[in-house]
């Protein structure tokens, strides 16, 4: 990249040292960096890259971008702008050749369904004849191409790059999933949305955020920041108007809106729902008509999931026969109600629900699926908002018929802090439970006392194979342990 492109592209920038330094490649790792890159110093949650300049230096960067003026060798050229998080993201998507013009971008937030909705969106878009693909919490695919996620939303580098590689394998629709901290830390800058999709909002990394407000203040940036900014030149927000703070997003958004909702008057509207075993069955009314959808799906909150993809699909212009076809053709989500067959006629399901708000949705559909009991395994994860955690156990106690509260992924904290957190709320709402730390023994003692009738919902995890313990991540697959002891 020329050093006036490079100039172009940060706008308001100090330059200190040597005019006319092109690049050979973009780096904000000092490990990545490369004779005659331009290294970018931004700040992390536990690190900060202007301590590994003169490292970065030593490795080849010819050009450093930093927020404060350094010193620097004699050749080497200092770059201070405002904030290097967004001068990463401008410099990465311009070094890719900016690969979201070439495809339809479709980004969702909110607290919950953003991974569900991705894979119904995936499926429109196969339907529809484009070729999709997908970044968010499960992975990051596209045909031929599958990679597990270290990020819900990758760092800014990352994400360019891989929807480069996405464009260069002919991908013309991609779902992704946009994080919170993603937006608040500049993640998607320099992607060029189609369109955007609000879930809900309900409390969750408050740890990060300090307070509801802030939270959706940073969900907020995709709708008037990232895709007011797009030069795409037909964009739309689908956003869920049953969740007051879609309502209030609606009233500030001036991009044309696709309201989606169960009981407030919308644009796409579920006017009739009904669950069973095997899924629900739907009656929704959208401008283009009326439409029955059979999904394998559970659950209400899987309601709003499949109409926030339906708007989706009809704003991108996607016929609704097609539309409906699609999503009902969409049998399981990874680790979101996710069912495990076993031949004891005991429904039992993997949930990745790990906050209040998620959980409570969960069980009000499993108790509703209980012929008998709903046998609940759940825990809560460390280093994470600690004031979520008696919140969770009022709302197993509520529902659940006997609980065992078990080991989450404690990382640094004691296990058994973790879950002396949790009872109180399950003593306030007058829950029955047990306590088991392991989890392997906890989804033992569940199937175990579990009969034809019952329900078990293993939740928190999900579709994680893994669980960390200290600084060590284990093999732990909830789905995996309770096929076993189902067996």
């Amino acid at each position: 990249m020329k050093f006036e492109k490079v100039i172009e592209i940060l706008g308001e920038v100090q330059v200190f040292g040597k005019d006319g330094v092109d690049i050979k490649s973009i780096a904000y790792h000092t490990e990545a960096v490369q004779p005659d890159s331009c290294f970018v110093a931004i700040k992390g949650q536990a690190s900060d890259g202007h301590r590994f300049v003169d490292a970065a230096v030593k490795r080849g960067a010819s050009i450093v971008v930093t927020e404060k003026p350094v010193r620097l060798p004699e050749g080497v050229t200092n770059l201070v702008v405002s904030d290097t998080r967004d001068a990463l993201a401008r410099l990465s998507s311009a070094y890719f050749n900016e690969p979201s013009l070439g495809m339809r971008l479709i980004g969702i937030t909110g607290t919950n369904g953003k991974t569900t909705i991705t894979y119904l969106l995936e499926s429109i878009f196969d339907a529809a004849g484009w070729t999709p693909g997908v970044i968010g919490t499960v992975d990051w695919r596209y045909p031929g191409n599958i990679k597990k996620a270290t990020h819900t939303t990758p760092e800014s580098y990352e994400l360019q790059k891989l929807l480069r590689e996405m464009t260069d394998a002919n991908v013309d629709a991609c779902a992704m999933e946009v994080s919170s901290h993603a937006l608040t830390m500049e993640r998607v800058v320099g992607c060029h949305f189609d369109g955007a999709i609000f879930t809900n909002l309900s409390p969750e990394h408050l740890d990060y955020h300090k307070d509801m407000e802030s939270y959706f203040a940073g969900k907020r940036k995709l709708f008037t920041e990232r895709l007011v900014a797009s030069v795409k030149e037909r964009v739309f927000a689908a956003v869920n108007v049953d969740d007051p703070y879609g309502r209030r997003l609606c009233a500030s958004l001036k991009v044309p809106l696709w309201r989606y909702a169960i009981k407030e008057e919308a644009d796409v509207k579920c006017r009739m729902m009904s669950f069973d075993a095997n899924g629900m069955t739907l009656v929704v009314s959208t401008p283009d008509g009326e439409a029955k959808v059979r999904s394998s799906l559970y659950g209400r909150f899987n309601v709003e999931n499949v109409l926030a993809a339906m708007a989706a699909g009809l704003a991108l212009g996607v016929d609704l026969e097609t539309v409906t076809a699609a999503v009902g053709a969409v049998k399981r989500i990874p680790g979101r109600m996710d069912p495990v067959p076993n031949p004891r006629d005991i429904l039992a399901f993997v949930d990745y629900a790990h906050t209040p708000d998620a959980l409570n949705n969960v069980l009000f559909h499993a108790k509703e699926l209980a012929k008998f009991r709903l046998i609940v395994v759940f825990g809560c994860g460390g280093d994470r908002d600690q004031q979520k955690r008696p919140f969770m156990g009022e709302a197993v106690g509520r529902f659940a018929d006997f609980a065992v509260i078990t080991s989450d992924n404690p990382r640094t904290e004691n296990p058994g802090a973790i879950i002396d957190m949790i009872i109180p709320g399950l003593k306030k709402s007058g829950g029955d439970y047990e306590v088991i730390e392991d989890r392997r023994a906890a989804i033992e003692r569940a199937v175990r006392m579990a009969k034809p009738g019952d329900v078990i919902l293993v939740a928190g995890k999900g579709h994680e194979d893994y669980q960390i313990v200290g600084m060590e991540k284990r093999h732990f697959d909830d789905r995996e342990v309770l096929e076993e002891f189902l067996k």
